[in-house]
C-alpha cells in the first residue's frame, strides 16, 4: 500500500512539473509576441533623444526606437521632446544651465539648426533619473538618426529596428512653438519619404489633428493615436479614421476586458511610459501588444526568462 501510494506522489509532482513547464513555455510564447519600444532611446541609462542613446538600446535589443521631432526656424525636422532647450539636462554652448524660468526663451522654432546642435544635451545628466550616463551629446536631426542608425545595424549584421516617430503638437503652440499642422506633416514625409529603412516605421502624436491631417494626406502611414487620459470610444470621436495603433498611458489599462475592446477595433495596443517591473509584467498577462519604456532590459527580461 505504501508503495502504491508512493507511486501516486511521484506521479501527481511528475504532472505537476510537466504543467508548469507547459506553463512557462507559453508564457515565453506569448512575451516573444511583445514589441519592446525603447522610449526617447533608452532614457534610463543614456541621453534621451540621441543617437547613442539609440544605439545602446539597439544593443540592448529593442524592436523599435521610440522618439520624438519638432521643427527649428530652417523648417528642419530636429530630434527633441520640447520645442525648446529643457532646463532639466540641456547645456549652453559655454556649458551653463539653463533655468526653468527662462527654459522657454530657448524656442527650437526660432533658432536655426545649426544653432540648437551647439547646445550639449548629455552631460549634465538627468535628475529624474540617476542612472543615466553622462555622455556628450547633441539634438540630431531626424535624417541624421535614420542614416546612422540604418548604417550601424547594416554594419553590426543586427536584425533591422523599427522608428516610432512622435510629432510633437500642441493646438496652443501652433505659429509660436510649431508650425500648424498642415506644414508639419509635410516637413517629417519630406524627410521619409528620401529615406530607405530596412525595417517598419510609424508616426505618433497626442494632437488629433496631427494624426487627421497625416491620415488624409498620406493615407497609406501607419499611425498611432497617444492618449493621456480618458475613455478609449470617447478619444477615437476626436479622429476622422480609426487608427493602426493605440498608445494609451499604461495606468489606463486596467484590465485584460479593456484590453480585448480596444483590440476589437481592430487596433493593435501599445501603452506608455512602462518603466515598474510588476507593471512591466502585468501589462504582459493582459496581452498588450508592445510595451514603451525607459528601461527595455526590464521588458526584455521578463519576455525570455
Amino acid at each position: 500500500m505504501k508503495i502504491l501510494n508512493y507511486i501516486v506522489v511521484f506521479l501527481f509532482v511528475f504532472a505537476c512539473k510537466e504543467q508548469q513547464e507547459k506553463v512557462s513555455k507559453e508564457h515565453i510564447d506569448q512575451g516573444k509576441k511583445v514589441e519592446v519600444q525603447g522610449h526617447r532611446g533608452e532614457r534610463g541609462h543614456s541621453p534621451e533623444n540621441t543617437l547613442i542613446g539609440f544605439k545602446n538600446a539597439i544593443l540592448k535589443g529593442v524592436d523599435v526606437i521610440e522618439l520624438d521631432v519638432v521643427i527649428s526656424k530652417d523648417k528642419k525636422v530636429v530630434i527633441s521632446h520640447e520645442p525648446y532647450m529643457s532646463s532639466l539636462y540641456v547645456l549652453t554652448p559655454q556649458g551653463d544651465s539653463i533655468s526653468k524660468a527662462e527654459e522657454k526663451q530657448y524656442n527650437l522654432y526660432q533658432m536655426t539648426y545649426d544653432s540648437i546642435k551647439t547646445f550639449e544635451v548629455g552631460l549634465k545628466g538627468n535628475i529624474k533619473f540617476p542612472e543615466q550616463k553622462r555622455i556628450k551629446a547633441y539634438k540630431p536631426l531626424l535624417s541624421e538618426v535614420i542614416d546612422s542608425i540604418e548604417a550601424f545595424v547594416s554594419a553590426n549584421k543586427l536584425t533591422p529596428v523599427g522608428y516610432n516617430i512622435e510629432i510633437k503638437s500642441v493646438p496652443s503652440q501652433y505659429g509660436v512653438y510649431q508650425p500648424k499642422p498642415s506644414v508639419m506633416v509635410d516637413l517629417v514625409m519630406q524627410v521619409l519619404n528620401t529615406k530607405t529603412i530596412a525595417g517598419k516605421w510609424n508616426i505618433q502624436s497626442f494632437d488629433p489633428a496631427i494624426l487627421n491631417e497625416m491620415h488624409e494626406k498620406y493615407p497609406d502611414v501607419t499611425l498611432a493615436y497617444l492618449v493621456s487620459k480618458g475613455d478609449f470610444k470617447e478619444n477615437l470621436k476626436l479622429l476622422n479614421f480609426t487608427p493602426n495603433i493605440y498608445s494609451p498611458n499604461y495606468k489606463l489599462i486596467k484590465t485584460k476586458t479593456v484590453v480585448d475592446a480596444i483590440k476589437a477595433k481592430n487596433m493593435k495596443l501599445i501603452p506608455w511610459t512602462v518603466n515598474d517591473s510588476i507593471a512591466i509584467s502585468e501589462q504582459i498577462h493582459f496581452g498588450v501588444d508592445g510595451i514603451i519604456t525607459d528601461y527595455p532590459e526590464k521588458v526584455l527580461t521578463q519576455i525570455t526568462e
